[in-house]
């Protein structure tokens, strides 16, 4: 852990109250951002529909809308509570498209709606799928990039990357998720779809995997993490194309456990997990005492 105390990023061990205050209400803005202007923007054309670009018929205007919401909400949290806790921006814009996908139907209406159609297949709408998880991920590394350009603006402290042990965090985290949520979600699959069951089967996996790749390769941001979270989304659509279901299954229970999720569930959700995870593992190191410092220090010489 000496390597992940010195090289990941420091957060306050006790933040005050007003720190506190400031953290949740950069929340609450993002919440209510997009559980209302982002709802008007995102709804789906169906009232019971899901919240994806397959169930709007102005698709382009509907991401232009969602990338303007997530980039303004980046922002103004950051400015709220950038200095307690970096990344809250992309936190909050992540949160806030989590929250607004809740409003609209689970996944089950996108393969329902293919159930609808003699020509449509799950492969063919896992291949949708893949391509609208790119769009998603695109709109949260915007909002990270804007995160990033407020903090540097307001002087805000940010720890500079390591590259290359970045890459080295993605791959072991991006490995490390494909089998994590093939593990989680294969006990899942006789089970109806739901928001609740969909969102933790994704931190879940985020999380495990982000802590064994923070054990690993330790970081000094999550960004390596964001980018793990949008290969595992992509790649696991892909697989879902070659994955096919029993005989007689039925329409709503999709052979891939991948498919059980919305690409914008995905995304929101993987980054907020991959930014807690982050969090815990920075006041982790941030608890290590000196004298433990010095220890492993010692034990890293001797190596």
């Amino acid at each position: 852990m000496s390597e992940a105390s010195s090289s990941v990023m420091t957060t306050r061990s006790h933040p005050s109250i007003v720190d506190r205050a400031a953290v949740w209400a950069s929340w609450l803005l993002a919440g209510a951002i997009f559980l209302t202007i982002g709802w008007l923007a995102m709804a789906p054309d169906d009232p019971q529909g899901a919240v994806s670009i397959l169930t709007r018929r102005h698709a382009p205007l509907m991401l232009l809308q969602a990338c303007a919401l997530a980039g303004i909400t980046a922002a103004l949290a950051t400015v709220i509570a950038g200095r307690q806790l970096p990344h809250v921006g992309t936190f909050a814009a992540a949160i806030g498209l989590a929250a607004v996908s809740l409003r609209g139907e689970s996944a089950v209406y996108l393969l329902l709606q293919r159930a609808d159609s003699a020509s449509a297949t799950h492969a063919d709408l896992a291949g949708k799928l893949a391509f609208e998880a790119i769009l998603w991920f695109a709109i949260l590394g915007l909002a990270a990039l804007v995160t990033e350009f407020v903090s540097g603006w307001l002087k805000w402290p940010r720890p500079k990357p390591d590259v290359r042990r970045g890459w080295q965090h993605a791959i072991v985290a991006g490995g490390a998720g494909l089998a994590v949520f093939y593990l989680l979600g294969g006990g899942v699959t006789s089970r109806a779809i739901a928001h609740g069951q969909a969102c933790f089967l994704v931190a879940a996996t985020v999380f495990l995997s982000g802590y064994l790749a923070h054990r690993l390769a330790p970081v000094r941001s999550p960004h390596a993490a964001m980018v793990a979270v949008g290969a595992l989304a992509v790649i696991g659509f892909g697989l879902a194309r070659l994955i096919r279901g029993a005989a007689g299954l039925p329409a709503n229970v999709p052979a891939s456990p991948f498919l059980r999720v919305l690409p914008i569930q995905f995304i929101s959700v993987g980054f907020a997990s991959a930014i807690a995870t982050y969090w815990y593992m920075s006041s982790r190191a941030a608890d290590t005492s000196p004298r433990d410092e010095t220890i492993e220090r010692n034990h890293e010489d001797d190596r």
